[in-house]
């Protein structure tokens, strides 16, 4: 089954090389990868160009990581989505594991994985916290998934993009499967947006958090 990778990429120099090796390792390879840098000010673009063919580049202003993995998903034509965060890395059978259950269990269903989580810099990736990924890194969905929740909107603040597109999904009657393997590792880099939100980032997310739960209570 032909697949694709949406990677958005912001200030990604430190480990965007390492994501693109675990992608490019893969049992079952992409058929097209795209990396959306929104506006980096390092040598992410740099490093990603040095991928060739391999790897497409697309440049853009700043404008969010769900604006940036909007861009690089309508980049593609692959009739299966994948995505992956340009700091966290895909271990090597993830995505034969994935697409052979979203091929069992049809496009009306989302298909995620575990994942494990390490510090940056730290070389023991295995004694990490172990949970259920439903987070962008190990999404994979049919295309017309996609097309029927449409595009992935950034929050006020920046933060729970991932959490109002799948509320969005599953508004729409779409299904969360989580495979019960750890098929990827999730970075936590000290000073990332993720690591201590702001306050306004905090609000964006609680907001986008309560219009999921809403949804799911008026569906």
């Amino acid at each position: 089954m032909s697949y694709c990778v949406a990677i958005p990429a912001f200030n990604a120099a430190r480990t965007i090389k390492e994501t693109l090796d675990s992608v490019l390792n893969q049992s079952v390879a992409p058929s097209e990868i795209v990396v959306v840098d929104d506006g980096s000010s390092d040598d992410t673009p740099d490093i990603v160009a040095q991928y060739g063919a391999d790897v497409r580049l697309i440049r853009q202003q700043n404008a969010g990581c769900g604006a940036a993995t909007t861009a690089a998903i309508m980049a593609t034509s692959a009739p299966v989505v994948a995505m992956v965060d340009a700091d966290d890395v895909w271990l090597p059978e993830k995505m034969e594991r994935q697409l052979a259950r979203l091929d069992q269990l049809g496009a009306r269903s989302l298909v995620f994985a575990r994942i494990q989580q390490f510090p940056h810099g730290d070389s023991d990736r295995t004694a990490g916290k172990v949970r259920d990924g439903l987070m962008r890194s190990t999404m994979v969905m049919a295309r017309s998934a996609f097309d029927a929740v449409g595009p992935i909107i950034d929050p006020p603040g920046g933060c729970g993009d991932m959490v109002d597109w799948i509320g969005r999904a599953r508004g729409l009657g779409f299904a969360v499967d989580v495979l019960p393997e750890v098929l990827a590792q999730r970075r936590i880099i000290a000073g990332s947006m993720t690591y201590a939100m702001t306050a306004e980032q905090n609000r964006g997310y609680l907001a986008v958090a309560r219009a999921a739960i809403l949804r799911r209570r008026q569906g």
